[in-house]
C-alpha cells in the first residue's frame, strides 16, 4: 500500500509539473494565434459596446453626395465650400488623400489651402509606405502648409484580415509620424490626452477598444452638410472626420464587432480610435509576469485539489475554472483595459484533466493487478471464483478485462463473506460488533430477536454500548461498573482491570431485564495490518444451566429431606416399638407406618411424573376437554359432599376437541382442582370453565381461597416451591403446579 501511495504521489507531481510548464510555455509563445484572437474578438464584443461620442461626427461622401455633387473625384473648391459651414467644429480631419493637381485646375488648390488656413484646426492625412514605412506619401504642399498638421492613416492588418491593433506613432527619419487621431487632439488643443496616447502607443501596438459595430457612429451626408441641412452650430465643439463611404468608393475592414454582410469603413476606425484616446480606454497588452500569474493560478488551484477529489469533483472543478477564467479575463479587460489571453490556462486545464484521469486510471489498474494477483495465490477459504480457474494474472489487460478479475474476486468476496454470515447468523449466543469508539456496527440475527423478547427495539447502526447494555444489564450499579471497564478497550496503554479480565476470559454473569441469566464476554478485533479496530460482545444465555443446576438442588434437597423424612420416622417408630415401654399398639403402629410409607410413594409418584412429562414423548389422541374436565369434576363428589363446596361448570360449546395427551392433560386438570379444594375453605364454590380463544381453548378452575401475593405468584409454578403462608399449614411438595406448567 505505501509502495502505491508513494507511486500516486508521484504521478501527481509530475502531471502538476508538466501542466504547469505547458501553461508557462504557452503564456511566452502564442502557440495558437488564430484561436487566441477568436478569444480576443469575442471578449471585444462582450466587455466593450458602449455609446459611440456624440463629440465625434462623421462626414461621409456617400452615395447620396455623389449622385448630388457628382462623380468622384470633386473639385477641392467643393470642400472649401464645406470648410466654410465648419468653423464651430473644434478639428476637422480629412481622410482624403490629396495627392497630385490637375493642371487647369491649379486654381482649385489655392481655394482649398486658404480655406484650410482660415479654419486653423484642420488636420490631413498622409500614408507611409515602404518596406519599413519611411516613405512618407503627403498631400499637396500647400495643403500641408496650410494645415495644422498631418497624421499618417496607416491601419494594421491581422493575418486573418481583420482590425484590431493601431499603431499611434512611427519613427521616421529621425522623427516620430503621429496619427491622424492624435493629430487632431493636438488641433483641438487638447495637448495633454496626445501626449498620454503618443506614450501608451511609443512602444507597443494598442488594442481598439470598438465602441459597437459599423454605422455607430454620427454620420451625416456629405450633400447634407454641403446644402445646409444640417446646420453650423451642430459642429459646435465636435470632431468632425470626412471620409469616403459611398458603393465602390473608400476602404471597408472586418473587426471584432462587425458582421460577416457589413464592414467598418476606415473612416469609422478613426473615430473609434479617436474615442479611444479621448476616454483614454485604449487596450493594452498585460506584462509576462502579469499574464503567467493569472494563468498560473487556476492551474495551481486545480493541482491542489487533483491529488484528493473523485473524478466527478476533478471534472466539475476543471469546467468551474475554466467559466472563472473567461470571467476573470472579461472583467480585466473591461475594467483595466488590459488583455491577457486565457487560452494558455484553459488549455492548461483541458490537458490536465485527461492526462490525471489516465495517470490516475494505470496507478488503479495496477494496484488492482498487485492485488487481484496476491487473492489468486491465495489458498480459498472455501472455493475459488471459475476466473481463477481459467486464466492468469497479467498486468497488460484492458480496463474492462481488468473489471471481469475484479467481479471475480468480488464474487469471491461476497461468497466467503456470506458463507461466514450463514454461520454467524446461526449461534446461537447473541453478537454484537463494536467498532474502537464503542459504535454498534453489526449484530446477528439472534441478537435481533433476544433484544426483541426482551422488549427492547431492534438494535441499529452507531449504537451507544451504554444503550445497548440497558436490556441485558438492567442493574444500574452493574452495568456502570462494566461500561467503565470496557470503555478501557480504547487507551491499551492503560492496565487492564481485574474485571475487564474476567469479562475477557471467563464473563460476568448477570440477569436481563427478563430474569434470564445471561454470561456477558468480549474479544478484541483487529484489522488485517494488525491494528486495533474494536471488540466483540457475546451473551450467552446459560438460564437452561442454572435451571439444572436448581433442579438437581432440588433433586438433593428432595432426596436427603422429603424422601428421607418419612423413612426417618418409620425407623424411629421402630425404635420404639422395641422398647415396652413406649410401644404403641399394634394398629396404631401399622396405621403410622402406612401413613408414612404412602407418603412416601406419594412423593415418589409426583416427582416421576414431573420427570416423565418433562421427558416423555407426546401421545396425540383427539380429546374432548368438556368431557375429560366432567370426568374428573365428577370424580371429587364425595369430598363435595362432605365439605360442602359447591363446584359449577360453564361450558360455552357441548364439546371442546383438541389433539393432546389423554393422561398428562388429566394429570394437569386433577392437580389444579386439587388445590383447589386443597387451599379453598368449607362451605365455599369452585367455578370451571372452558371459553374459545381463536384456535385455542382457555380452561379455568377458579376457587375462592385466601389468594397469592404477586412477588410469591412469580415462582408458583417453580419445582419445589410452596407458598411459605400454606407450607406449614396444607402438606405437599410444590410439585403440582410444576407438573401443570410442564
Amino acid at each position: 500500500m505505501k509502495l502505491t501511495e508513494k507511486r500516486y504521489k508521484r504521478e501527481w507531481v509530475l502531471v502538476c509539473f508538466f501542466v504547469l510548464a505547458i501553461t508557462v510555455l504557452l503564456s511566452i509563445w502564442q502557440f495558437f494565434p488564430r484561436l487566441d484572437a477568436r478569444i480576443y474578438d469575442l471578449t471585444i464584443r462582450l466587455t466593450q459596446d458602449r455609446p459611440a461620442s456624440d463629440k465625434i461626427v462623421v462626414i461621409a461622401i456617400d452615395d447620396k453626395s455623389l449622385e448630388e455633387i457628382g462623380a468622384w473625384p470633386w473639385r477641392r473648391s467643393v470642400h472649401a465650400r464645406l470648410l466654410g459651414f465648419l468653423q464651430e467644429a473644434k478639428a476637422v480631419a480629412f481622410d482624403i488623400s490629396f495627392i497630385g493637381t490637375v493642371p487647369e485646375l491649379a486654381q482649385e488648390n489655392e481655394v482649398f489651402a486658404n480655406a484650410i488656413k482660415n479654419h486653423q484646426r484642420v488636420v490631413l492625412a498622409n500614408f507611409l509606405s515602404g518596406t519599413e514605412k519611411k516613405q512618407s506619401n503627403n498631400p499637396e504642399p500647400d495643403f500641408v502648409k496650410a494645415a495644422h498638421g498631418l497624421g499618417f492613416i496607416n491601419i494594421n492588418i491581422e493575418a486573418d484580415g481583420l482590425i484590431r491593433y493601431a499603431d499611434l506613432q512611427h519613427r521616421q527619419n529621425g522623427h516620430s509620424a503621429r496619427h491622424l487621431s492624435v493629430a487632431m487632439l493636438e488641433a483641438a488643443g487638447n495637448q495633454t490626452l496626445a501626449r498620454q496616447a503618443m506614450a501608451l502607443g511609443g512602444n507597443q501596438k494598442l488594442g481598439i477598444p470598438f465602441a459597437g459595430p459599423a454605422n455607430h457612429f454620427q454620420i451625416l451626408s456629405y450633400t447634407d452638410v454641403l446644402s445646409q441641412r444640417i446646420p453650423g452650430t451642430f459642429f459646435n465643439n465636435k470632431y468632425v472626420f470626412i471620409g469616403a463611404w459611398g458603393t465602390g468608393l473608400g476602404d471597408q475592414y472586418p473587426t471584432p464587432t462587425t458582421s460577416d454582410s457589413l464592414n467598418m469603413s476606415g473612416v469609422e476606425i478613426l473615430a473609434n480610435m479617436l474615442q479611444a484616446s479621448l476616454e483614454e480606454k485604449w487596450i493594452q497588452n498585460a506584462s509576462l509576469v502579469f499574464s503567467l500569474s493569472l494563468n498560473l493560478l487556476p492551474i495551481l488551484v486545480l493541482c491542489t485539489f487533483l491529488k484528493n477529489s473523485s473524478p466527478r469533483s476533478n471534472l466539475a472543478l476543471s469546467i468551474l475554472l475554466t467559466v472563472a477564467i473567461l470571467l476573470t479575463h472579461g472583467f480585466i479587460l473591461y475594467r483595466f483595459n488590459l488583455w491577457s489571453s486565457p487560452l494558455p490556462s484553459i488549455l492548461g486545464i483541458i490537458i490536465a484533466y485527461p492526462l490525471w484521469s489516465w495517470r490516475t486510471q494505470e496507478v488503479a489498474l495496477y494496484q488492482m493487478s498487485r492485488e487481484i494477483a496476491k487473492v489468486n495465490k491465495e489458498e480459498a477459504f472455501i472455493f475459488k471464483s471459475e476466473i481463477f480457474k481459467t486464466q492468469g494474472i497479467t498486468y497488460n489487460q484492458s480496463i474492462n478485462q481488468r473489471f471481469a478479475d475484479l467481479r471475480g474476486i468480488l464474487t469471491q468476496v461476497r461468497n466467503m463473506r456470506q458463507f461466514i454470515m450463514d454461520n454467524i447468523n446461526q449461534m446461537p449466543d447473541a453478537t454484537a460488533v463494536f467498532d474502537i469508539n464503542h459504535k454498534l456496527q453489526f449484530t446477528t440475527e439472534t441478537t435481533s430477536k433476544y433484544l426483541q423478547k426482551a422488549g427492547a427495539g431492534l438494535p441499529y447502526k452507531n449504537q451507544d454500548l451504554a444503550s445497548f447494555l440497558e436490556v441485558i444489564m438492567p442493574d444500574d450499579g452493574q452495568r456502570a461498573e462494566v461500561l467503565e471497564n470496557i470503555l478501557k478497550i480504547n487507551t491499551p496503554a492503560e492496565p487492564q482491570s481485574e474485571l475487564l479480565k474476567i469479562l475477557r476470559d471467563n464473563g460476568v454473569e448477570t440477569k436481563d431485564r427478563i430474569n434470564q441469566d445471561l454470561l456477558v464476554k468480549y474479544v478484541n478485533t483487529y484489522s488485517a495490518a494488525g491494528n486495533h479496530i474494536g471488540y466483540i460482545l457475546t451473551v450467552h444465555d446459560i438460564s437452561p444451566i442454572r435451571e439444572a443446576e436448581r433442579k438437581r438442588e432440588n433433586t438433593l434437597r428432595f432426596l436427603s429431606h422429603d424422601m428421607r423424612a418419612p423413612q426417618s420416622a418409620i425407623q424411629a417408630l421402630i425404635e420404639l416399638q422395641k422398647n415396652p415401654q413406649t410401644a404403641l399398639p399394634a394398629e396404631e403402629i401399622l396405621q403410622r407406618i402406612n401413613d408414612l410409607s404412602g407418603r412416601t410413594i406419594k412423593l415418589v409418584e409426583d416427582f416421576l411424573q414431573l420427570t416423565k412429562a418433562e421427558s416423555m414423548e407426546l401421545d396425540m389422541t383427539p380429546v374432548d376437554l368438556v368431557e375429560l374436565l366432567e370426568h374428573i369434576v365428577n370424580e371429587y363428589w364425595g369430598i363435595r359432599q362432605k365439605r360442602n363446596i359447591n363446584v359449577s361448570c360453564d361450558f360455552a360449546e357441548p364439546i371442546a376437541f383438541i389433539l393432546g395427551d389423554h393422561m398428562l392433560l388429566s394429570r394437569a386438570f386433577i392437580n389444579l382442582i386439587d388445590n383447589a379444594f386443597k387451599y379453598s375453605a368449607d362451605n365455599t364454590a369452585i367455578h370451571c370453565s372452558i371459553i374459545r380463544q381463536k384456535d385455542n381453548w382457555q380452561i379455568r378452575i377458579k376457587d375462592q381461597g385466601v389468594g397469592i401475593s404477586k412477588e410469591n405468584q412469580e415462582r408458583l409454578f417453580s419445582s419445589f416451591y410452596r407458598v411459605p403462608d400454606h407450607e406449614s399449614k396444607i402438606s405437599g411438595m410444590g410439585l403440582g403446579l410444576s407438573f401443570v406448567k410442564t
